[in-house]
């Protein structure tokens, strides 16, 4: 069966996403899908931070997607960051063994038995009011992620901004 997306040269960032799963062939027929998303399993290419979006939101000053995506991309240095608005969560992918080392109860790290809808790498906004996945900050190079560090500083002001809106 034909790949429905093939991998070229010049689709770097799909490659290495895709060889993040046992079969990159599978990643491609998924990205080829409706959806445009494909599940990739965690823990050998990277991981994820799973953070809900009222921390988010509340880091951002803001929900519009736009206004987010580019605070997102500002203060983790273009680390690249999922969007699934459907469960009103953001991922900021970052380097294995980052869930090792995690040690805040405020959003979990998550890590190998864990697979992720990845979308493919040119979705880069909501589709149509869809609540499917896309990227809030596209992925810029293979392998190029989140730091744990940044991540970290973002959920800690993010987390006292939103607890402040509840009151």
């Amino acid at each position: 069966m034909p790949n429905p997306l093939p991998l070229v040269t010049g689709y770097a960032t799909e490659e290495w996403l895709a060889s993040a799963h046992p079969s990159p062939s599978t990643v491609c027929q998924e990205w080829g899908s409706i959806a445009q998303l494909a599940l990739i399993p965690l823990g050998r290419s990277f991981e994820a931070v799973r953070i809900h979006e009222d921390i988010v939101h509340g880091f951002a000053g803001s929900d519009d997607p736009a206004t987010v995506s580019a605070r997102l991309a500002e203060s983790l240095n273009g680390g690249p960051v999922i969007r699934d608005p459907g469960f009103r969560r953001y991922y900021a992918l970052v380097p294995p063994g980052t869930a090792e080392a995690w040690r805040t109860p405020v959003v979990e790290c998550i890590t190998a038995g864990t697979y992720l809808g990845v979308p493919r790498a040119d979705r880069v906004e909501s589709n149509g009011g869809t609540r499917t996945s896309y990227w809030s900050v596209p992925m810029s190079r293979p392998n190029g992620l989140c730091t744990a560090a940044d991540v970290l500083a973002l959920v800690q002001v993010g987390h006292g901004l939103a607890r402040e809106d509840e009151s």
